[in-house]
């Protein structure tokens, strides 16, 4: 390679995209119309640097459905703390701008998805640090001055005390005027082609991305009825990485891109020995993991919709069901764990709204839905965590393959969850029915053909 195609390859430019569907206002919002983002990237001889790219707007909280109304101390209006603004996306959808019909990845249920992965895989201080800085999310350690000589427990029990940092940013813009003037927010986009590698452009033929807000009352919980958002000055902040001249010649034969990606389904669990079975017509499927919420809690806005915080008796999403035993299986047959996991659990302690449940076992299972649990170095996921009524984000995992990589073939047949479990509602401690979200996570391949076609093998 020549010097200058040395240096060709190393030019790295920044590119801020806007929405192609953008109005008059610039202002996208699910219920005052403009509920979808588009961005159109062209093709290029340039590799787009995927885990750089970052997802730029202005947050603003409305009280009363009108941009007027200011915001004030005493309103709750809640963001979960985990997860923070990623809560606004409800779909996101990856497809080549050639090929219009070829859809590369899409996630339904991009929230609920982010609620599992982000306390999984980040501390308490990850998400009250870095991540509250990005995208709003507080965590649950300590938030400010007020809360210094306060031990975790007296946190919990007080929890006019919790948030109060998140709240003042999603009321004041993190200034100290009185005016709702929105906040700026910066988010990585949590999917398999934007997690894992750079993009060639040229070969995908460009992409279009497609975002879907979520609906306000999964957005926002302790608000009033009348509570929405709404997001301004958006932009795709897209790093680009250009070719050589010897890059730019290649290309003439079949070509293959590899990354993961989720696929998401929903369940309903109405009894307490429930089997939750799938077909998912997948061929390179890694792991498995699942989400229970009440399903009276989705789309509620006195309810927790998306995750878990400390608000007391409306904190409940991601809720510990009470799982006494529990089995997957494939086809029929017990796997990938040839036994039952029986987790001794007892009744709820009312004193220390603790689960006495002994679930080790879940929890390495869970661990290494996404990684290998011996490599897992931050997390707020603990036993204790699991068990905690007030603390929890309670899910169940399983890793199909930590070995080859490859994943399995669940192309045809069946994966099941068998659960024996309370079903225990959060409020009255009765057995409710708990919508189930699944998400398998899957090995995908796209191949290019030299006659302009794009396949995916999944």
């Amino acid at each position: 390679m020549s010097v200058n195609d040395r240096i060709a390859t190393q030019i790295k430019r920044y590119t801020k995209i806007t929405p192609s569907n953008a109005s008059g206002t610039g202002i996208f919002s699910f219920s005052q119309g403009n509920p979808v983002i588009r961005f159109s990237i062209a093709e290029q001889d340039a590799f787009l640097l995927a885990p750089e790219t970052r997802l730029q707007f202005n947050f603003k909280c409305l009280a009363d459905n009108t941009a007027d109304t200011s915001i004030v101390n005493g309103n709750a209006h809640n963001l979960d703390p985990r997860i923070g603004v990623q809560s606004i996306i409800n779909t996101l959808t990856i497809s080549s701008r050639r090929y219009a019909t070829s859809i590369c990845e899409q996630i339904h249920n991009y929230n609920q998805l982010v609620s599992i992965a982000h306390p999984t895989l980040a501390s308490t201080r990850d998400l009250a640090t870095q991540r509250n800085h990005e995208q709003l999310c507080v965590g649950q350690g300590i938030l400010n001055r007020q809360e210094l000589d306060q031990t975790e427990e007296n946190m919990i029990a007080n929890t006019a005390n919790v948030k109060v940092l998140q709240r003042k940013y999603i009321q004041h813009g993190g200034g100290g005027v009185a005016t709702n003037g929105g906040m700026d927010c910066s988010i990585q986009l949590y999917a398999g082609m934007f997690q894992s590698q750079n993009l060639d452009l040229r070969l995908l033929g460009g992409l279009e991305l497609e975002i879907t807000l979520a609906p306000d009352a999964n957005v926002f919980f302790n608000a009033g009825a009348n509570t929405t958002y709404q997001i301004s000055d958006v932009v795709l902040n897209a790093p680009l990485l250009y070719k050589s001249a010897n890059e730019m010649m290649s290309g003439v034969q079949p070509q293959t891109l590899e990354f993961l990606t989720y696929s998401s389904l929903y369940n309903v669990a109405q009894s307490t020995n429930a089997t939750i079975t799938n077909k998912v017509g997948l061929r390179g499927c890694l792991s498995m993991v699942q989400k229970f919420v009440p399903v009276k809690y989705i789309n509620n806005y006195g309810r927790q919709s998306v995750a878990n915080d400390l608000q007391g008796a409306n904190a409940f999403s991601g809720w510990n069901v009470g799982v006494k035993r529990l089995t997957f299986h494939r086809n029929g047959q017990r796997y990938p764990n040839e036994y039952q996991i029986a987790t001794e659990r007892t009744d709820l302690n009312p004193d220390e709204e603790v689960m006495n449940e002994k679930n080790g076992q879940v929890l390495i299972n869970s661990w290494s839905a996404f990684e290998n649990y011996k490599d897992v170095k931050h997390t707020h996921l603990t036993s204790q965590n699991l068990a905690t009524r007030t603390q929890n984000n309670y899910f169940l995992g399983v890793s199909f393959d930590q070995i080859s990589g490859q994943g399995i073939d669940l192309s045809g047949g069946t994966i099941s969850t068998e659960i024996e479990s309370t079903l225990q509602d959060p409020v009255d401690n009765v057995a409710k029915p708990f919508g189930v979200f699944t998400f398998f996570l899957n090995k995908n391949t796209l191949v290019v053909q030299p006659n302009q076609r794009i396949q995916s093998i999944e």
